[in-house]
C-alpha cells in the first residue's frame, strides 16, 4: 500500500522546515508529500521548492485564499496514495509515527472508511515540552468519536482511500459540508459507517505558538476569559459547539444507510442542537448513550461557558 502525506500551508516559513525534516526522517518513509499552498506571501514557497528538488515534494498554490477547510481538502484530492496522512505546516512528528499508523491502518479494513488517530505532546514557539509526554487509552468505537472529545485532531489522522472518496464527495457536492471543521468531517465519517481507531501513544509534538488556527495556548494567545470559553474546545457537550456539528453530519449523510444505534443517536444530537439552551441541557440528561461523567461535566461547565461568553461578548462590545 502506497503513503501519501498532505499539507495545507499558508505563510508557514516560520516553522515549515522543521516540520518537513521530521516526515522525511520518518522510519516509515512516505511515497509522496503533497502540499497545497494558500498563497502564502512569506517565505513559504522557496521552502517547498528547496525540498521539491531535495525530495521530489509536491506542490502547487491556490488562485486566492480559500481557507483552511478548502486548502486541506485540495491536498487530499491531489493525493495518490492508497492511505492518506495529514499534516499541518508547524508540528514536529516523532520518527515512528508514519510507521505506527501505517501497521495500524493495514490491519483494519480496506473495504470500508478506515482511519487511525493518535495522542499527541505539546511544545511551545521554542520547541520545548508545555506539559509532560504521556499515553492514555486506545479504543476503537463510533462512541469514542461522537460522544467524546475523539482524540482525532486533523494532523494525527491517517485513513484508506475508501474514506477519501466518501468525504471528497459529499465536501464537494454539499455546501454544507465546509460549515464544519475538514477533521471533523472525516472522523465523523469514519465513525458512522468504519472504523475509527485513536491510539492512545504520543506519536507527534504539536506547536503552539499564538498563530494556530485552532486550540491557541500561551498568554499571548488569547485573554484568560476567551482561553476558559474555549473549554468547548476540551468539553465539547457544550450545545453550541459539539451538537452543532453532529447536526450538520447527520444532515449531510441521513440519506445514506447506517448503523441505527449510530443514526437514534445522531437524531437525536440534532433536537437538541434545534431546542433552546436549557431545554437542551434536559434533553441530554436524557440520552442514555451519555456516561454520567460526561453528563457531570456537561452541568457544571455549560452554564459557566454560557456566562463566561456573555462576559466576553460584552467586553469586545465595550
Amino acid at each position: 500500500m502506497t503513503l501519501s502525506v498532505v499539507i495545507a500551508t499558508y505563510n508557514g516559513a516560520r516553522f515549515l522546515r522543521e516540520q518537513l525534516d521530521s516526515i522525511y526522517a520518518q522510519t516509515h518513509l512516505p511515497d509522496e508529500v503533497v502540499v497545497s499552498d494558500d498563497g502564502s506571501t512569506d517565505g513559504t514557497l522557496a521552502i517547498l521548492e528547496e525540498y521539491k528538488q531535495r525530495y521530489g515534494l509536491k506542490y502547487s498554490v491556490n488562485e486566492g485564499t480559500h481557507g483552511v477547510n478548502a486548502n486541506f481538502f485540495r491536498a487530499i484530492s491531489q493525493s495518490t496514495g492508497d492511505y492518506i496522512q495529514i499534516c499541518d505546516q508547524d508540528d514536529v512528528w516523532l520518527a515512528n509515527k508514519l510507521q505506527i499508523h501505517y501497521d495500524t491502518l493495514h490491519q483494519m479494513s480496506q473495504d470500508v472508511p478506515s482511519l487511525v488517530s493518535s495522542w499527541m505532546g505539546h511544545i511551545d514557539a521554542n520547541g520545548e515540552l508545555m506539559v509532560p509526554l504521556t499515553a492514555t487509552s486506545s479504543t476503537a468505537d463510533w462512541r469514542d468519536t461522537l460522544m467524546t472529545t475523539s482524540r482525532g485532531q486533523g494532523c494525527t489522522m491517517m485513513f484508506n482511500s475508501a474514506l477519501k472518496d466518501r468525504v471528497l464527495e459529499v465536501y464537494y457536492s454539499n455546501p454544507l459540508a465546509d460549515t464544519v471543521c475538514y477533521d471533523v468531517l472525516i472522523g465523523f465519517t469514519a465513525a458512522i459507517f468504519g472504523v475509527k481507531n485513536n491510539l492512545g501513544t504520543p506519536l507527534m509534538l504539536y506547536r503552539h505558538h499564538g498563530g494556530n488556527v485552532v486550540d491557541k495556548w500561551g498568554p499571548h494567545s488569547k485573554p484568560f476569559w476567551t482561553k476558559v470559553v474555549d473549554m468547548q474546545t476540551y468539553y465539547p457537550f457544550l450545545q453550541d459547539y459539539r451538537f452543532r456539528e453532529l447536526s450538520v453530519v447527520y444532515d449531510l449523510y441521513s440519506s445514506m444507510q447506517m448503523p441505527q444505534d449510530i443514526r437514534t443517536y445522531l437524531q437525536q444530537a440534532q433536537l437538541v442542537h434545534r431546542s433552546t439552551y436549557w431545554k437542551g441541557l434536559y434533553l441530554l440528561l436524557q440520552m442514555t448513550e451519555l456516561t454520567g461523567g460526561i453528563k457531570a461535566k456537561l452541568l457544571l461547565l455549560s452554564p459557566i461557558a454560557k456566562t463566561l461568553k456573555w462576559i466576553e461578548q460584552r467586553w469586545v462590545n465595550h
